[in-house]
């Protein structure tokens, strides 16, 4: 058996790195989710996600929030989509300027997600730790 590589290892990498950053969904994690509105409408906040935001902005963390709503060619769509979201985002009291996305990449060391299944790094295996902040 290969020897293992700990859970947390991708945290000694990044954790001085300022431009790391903490990616939150948005329908289903941040915001109540019941199905899609053709309106494009987003649910209500979720009061302990909006509180996390917050509590990271106030440390100093960078918050994305990560959706498929802006995952889109449709360059129209996506201002349709971008201001659906930043009008969300101050009606829940959260700065309407966090960046929006739809791309992880090198930097980002958590991921908020409804439908995320945690696995341990290199093994495939369900990981059952509570997940770090960084």
């Amino acid at each position: 058996m290969s020897q293992e590589i700990p859970d947390m290892a991708i945290w000694e990498y990044v954790e001085d790195d300022d431009r790391a950053w903490i990616g939150v969904d948005l329908d289903g994690t941040l915001a109540e989710y019941h199905g899609w509105r053709d309106d494009g409408g987003i649910g209500k906040p979720v009061p302990i996600m909006v509180t996390r935001i917050k509590d990271w902005l106030a440390n100093d963390k960078r918050v994305k929030i990560m959706t498929a709503r802006v995952a889109t060619p449709n360059m129209d769509e996506y201002g349709k989509q971008v201001a659906i979201i930043r009008d969300w985002l101050k009606g829940a009291g959260l700065p309407e300027d966090l960046e929006i996305t739809c791309i992880k990449d090198m930097r980002m060391v958590e991921l908020w997600d409804d439908r995320a299944v945690r696995v341990i790094l290199n093994t495939g295996r369900i990981s059952h730790l509570p997940t770090p902040s960084i």
